[in-house]
């Protein structure tokens, strides 16, 4: 009983929490029952409702925490506690928290983008981004059985980043700083480019705090895409336990990129600019040539219509639907009587006139003969 009570954890639901451990997360939910007792908080966090708790975890906040709630967390922490943080794509302004004024005192920040993948594979939404070089650390691979040969433990080379394939729905990225460790990226074939998903915070006091960038990648509906799952357990074993020790040197320097602000193409669609000459119009007023009027749609002559009724006598009520009726065709059946075939043609001689003149009777035949028998 002191050792299910000593692993207490909490799913927090008091902030709209866009999962919580019976809607969208049982599988999480029923990973974690085997560790210890989980329960839900829909009340205001205090410090002696996280007394005896060994992970505190939300997933998706969309309202704001007091001040004295984030105090409560950072002490929480620095006292031994584990938190783990998930967000989404757009970050705060979207969720409508503050979450990051607490992660910001450990080097990790939420910002307010998107990841989206630029080659199209196997999902078809381009939020749905399937990463497959995106592993940062290498002891993550190992923790989860995913070991490529011909890395020694002592060489300095590049890390397991073929090792792990994992699906990154709706998240955004992160910006990690030390000594905060960055262990999950976008890979290369995301934007943004090779920037850290997921991140790592060990204090002085054994406290560890997890941050991840989408709260659906745990979800039920992504949790068995791809190698989520084994994702998952390898965070929950490093937060719940000390069997896994990452890699000090991909952890001093990870393969990520500098994080670089892309144009928003749609908004400088709006903004038309042409090459007009300054003597003949403004540029910045270009939009007085434009003839809009010829496009305009207006309700200005509707009365005019309503009234015309009276005037042509027409009786105004609503149109009334006119029952289709469909001619039904008679069955179609097979023939059954044989083709009609033409005779062939008359011959072209009088085949009967002919046989009469060469026709000869016996009585004319054997008077020739005995005429010439008398001649001889």
């Amino acid at each position: 009983m002191e050792s299910e009570s000593h692993n207490r954890m909490i799913f927090n639901a008091s902030k709209k929490e866009v999962f919580t451990m019976n809607n969208g997360y049982k599988s999480m939910q029923r990973k974690l029952q085997a560790q210890g007792k989980i329960q839900s908080m829909k009340h205001e966090l205090s410090a002696k409702k996280l007394k005896d708790v060994k992970l505190w975890i939300t997933a998706g906040p969309r309202e704001k925490f007091k001040a004295s709630e984030l105090e409560v967390l950072k002490h929480y922490l620095d006292g031994g506690g584990n938190v783990l943080v998930m967000l989404g794509e757009g970050g705060e302004i979207k969720y409508d928290t503050n979450i990051n004024f607490l992660l910001e005192e450990f080097g990790i920040l939420v910002n307010n983008d998107a990841v989206v993948r630029n080659v199209y594979y196997k999902y078809f939404h381009p939020k749905e981004a399937l990463v497959s070089n995106g592993v940062l650390n290498r002891e993550i691979s190992r923790a989860a059985g995913k070991v490529v040969t011909g890395i020694l433990e002592d060489e300095n080379v590049g890390n397991n980043a073929q090792a792990l394939t994992f699906v990154y729905p709706y998240g955004a990225t992160l910006n990690v700083m030390k000594p905060a460790m960055p262990v999950l990226s976008t890979g290369s074939d995301c934007f943004p480019l090779n920037r850290p998903v997921l991140a790592f915070y060990q204090g002085k006091e054994a406290g560890k705090l997890v941050v991840l960038g989408s709260c659906h990648m745990f979800s039920d509906q992504y949790i068995d895409k791809e190698e989520n799952s084994k994702i998952m357990d390898v965070m929950l074993q490093w937060l719940m336990t000390d069997n896994i020790q990452l890699n000090q040197i991909d952890a001093e320097h990870p393969e990520i990129t500098d994080y670089t602000m892309l144009p928003d193409t749609g908004f400088l669609s709006e903004q038309l600019r042409v090459c007009l000459p300054e003597d003949d119009v403004d540029p910045r007023d270009f939009t007085s040539l434009f003839d809009m009027s010829l496009l305009n749609f207006s309700t200005d002559t509707l009365p005019q219509v309503i009234s015309a009724y009276k005037q042509l006598s027409v009786k105004d009520e609503p149109l009334q639907r006119i029952t289709p009726q469909f001619e039904i065709l008679p069955e179609l059946k097979p023939a059954d009587f044989p083709p009609a075939v033409s005779d062939l043609p008359p011959p072209t001689l009088e085949l009967s006139d002919l046989e009469k003149a060469l026709h000869s009777s016996p009585i004319s035949v054997q008077s020739t003969i005995m005429s010439c028998a008398q001649t001889s």
